[in-house]
């Protein structure tokens, strides 16, 4: 390794990366801004701290062999990189525990669907514990039931767990905690005690469509422990001969998997078959989708505590707002699916859950662009939608593409989410599905117009 060091991108924790990697390197330091974010002004200032140069990317081309590079695993591959970000992060990890003398262990969450309910429900399993945690919606640390937010929207690329330490460092409680439980993007990385992978729904395109998905998220097999979906594992991964934890729904050759279920509004039973002892739980669940998740957060558990610790402490499991949670206006039961990785498998699985509970409902559909890297795909959507029955609303950005798309007279298209409901709470139904992608926390006025 040559002793020219290039970190590339300020839009997903480069700058984290480079700020943290200067605590301990004498060695040269270069910076590529991807997506020219920063200013001639940053420039000099990150310059003057850092003893940084900013290359451009032609003289990267013409040099490429005098640079150890760092990028982004989703980065355009403009050239050859050396290591990812989610790479670099582990070896930082390590320097950070030299250096501050810490012994917890960290649990690391990643997977197309799924990422931040599982996180919130290990929260909830490990409750007896210290915890850090890191979700897409913020930074909290969590001990003797009080949560302290430490730093609001901070994002799920891998260099935050940097900024995660950093931060517990700050706050004086490093050596306080017991597990810190990470939501991670586009997989974990390498080395984490405890590597999860929920599923991968949906195998989408990244680094301008010359990686997939599973590609990205094969980092989970250099865990320390792993816990991975069986479709996932069968579908993209059955090469990998390790020792892994395969969790399913309904196939017993998984080492968990679940036995039977019985659904209800207010508590959901079931019997989860953990390496064929048969354990049963009750808790809030209403859907497979949600009941799945918490297979990993029981598993965890059971890694951790005891059956006893993991069953006390799921009964007690609030829905997760607009992640299958539900509310009750004018007489109507309002189900919630508001978040920023809505996704179409994810739509078919919410609306097929409907029915367990009534068939006269209604959806809204829509939701907005640019909250996640991940767009919804329309056209896969669209051609679902043709095949549905149900009454639909659509809304926001979103539902106004889907609307003009689908061309179907019977649909209704209001763009503003909060007449959408009203509208609904004014139709003769027993549900009302709401599948929105956006942030929950902008949509805090649903219930008070």
């Amino acid at each position: 390794m040559t002793k020219n060091i290039i970190i590339s991108d300020a839009n997903h924790g480069g700058l984290t990366l480079l700020h943290e990697y200067s605590k301990y390197t004498n060695n040269n330091l270069f910076f590529y801004d991807v997506y020219n974010k920063l200013t001639n002004e940053e420039k000099k200032d990150i310059n003057k701290k850092y003893n940084v140069t900013f290359l451009s990317l032609d003289y990267i081309k013409e040099n490429r062999d005098k640079f150890t590079i760092i990028s982004p695993i989703h980065m355009k591959p403009v050239f050859e990189s050396d290591y990812t970000h989610h790479e670099f992060t582990s070896y930082l990890i390590n320097k950070h525990r030299t250096r501050y003398n810490w012994n917890f262990k960290i649990i690391e969450v990643t997977g197309v669907k799924g990422k931040t309910t599982t996180v919130s429900m290990i929260k909830d399993v490990l409750k007896n514990k210290n915890l850090l945690v890191l979700n897409s919606n913020n930074l909290s640390y969590i001990s003797n039931g009080k949560t302290k937010t430490l730093i609001k929207h901070l994002s799920i690329t891998p260099a935050s767990i940097i900024t995660a330490l950093n931060k517990a460092n700050n706050e004086k409680i490093l050596d306080k905690i017991d597990y810190c439980i990470f939501e991670v993007s586009l997989g974990v990385t390498p080395n984490a005690d405890i590597g999860i992978l929920t599923n991968i729904l949906e195998n989408y395109s990244i680094a301008d469509k010359t990686k997939n998905a599973h590609i990205a998220k094969k980092t989970v097999f250099q865990s320390k422990k792993i816990i991975c979906d069986k479709i996932a594992y069968d579908t993209y991964y059955s090469d990998v001969k390790k020792d892994i934890i395969t969790i399913s729904l309904n196939d017993q050759k998984a080492d968990v998997y679940l036995e039977k279920i019985q659904y209800n509004l207010e508590k959901t039973r079931f019997t989860v078959n953990y390496y064929g002892n048969k354990l049963n739980f009750s808790c809030f669940g209403l859907s497979d989708f949600y009941i799945n998740n918490l297979m990993f957060a029981i598993t965890v558990g059971l890694l951790i505590n005891d059956s006893n610790e993991t069953s006390h402490n799921l009964k007690n499991i609030k829905p997760i707002n607009g992640r299958g949670s539900y509310k009750y206006k004018s007489n109507k039961l309002i189900i919630e699916d508001i978040n920023p990785g809505l996704n179409t498998t994810a739509i078919k699985e919410c609306i097929s859950n409907i029915k367990r509970y009534s068939n006269n409902y209604i959806l809204i559909i829509g939701g907005d662009y640019g909250i996640t890297c991940e767009e919804i795909d329309e056209k896969i959507l669209i051609e679902f939608i043709k095949t549905l029955n149900e009454d639909i609303i659509f809304s926001g950005a979103v539902g106004h593409n889907l609307y003009k798309q689908v061309d179907n007279k019977n649909y209704e298209y209001i763009h503003d989410i909060n007449k959408a409901l009203n509208y609904c709470l004014n139709k003769n139904v027993e549900i009302i599905e709401i599948l929105y992608r956006s942030e929950y926390n902008q949509e805090i006025n649903l219930y008070n117009k």
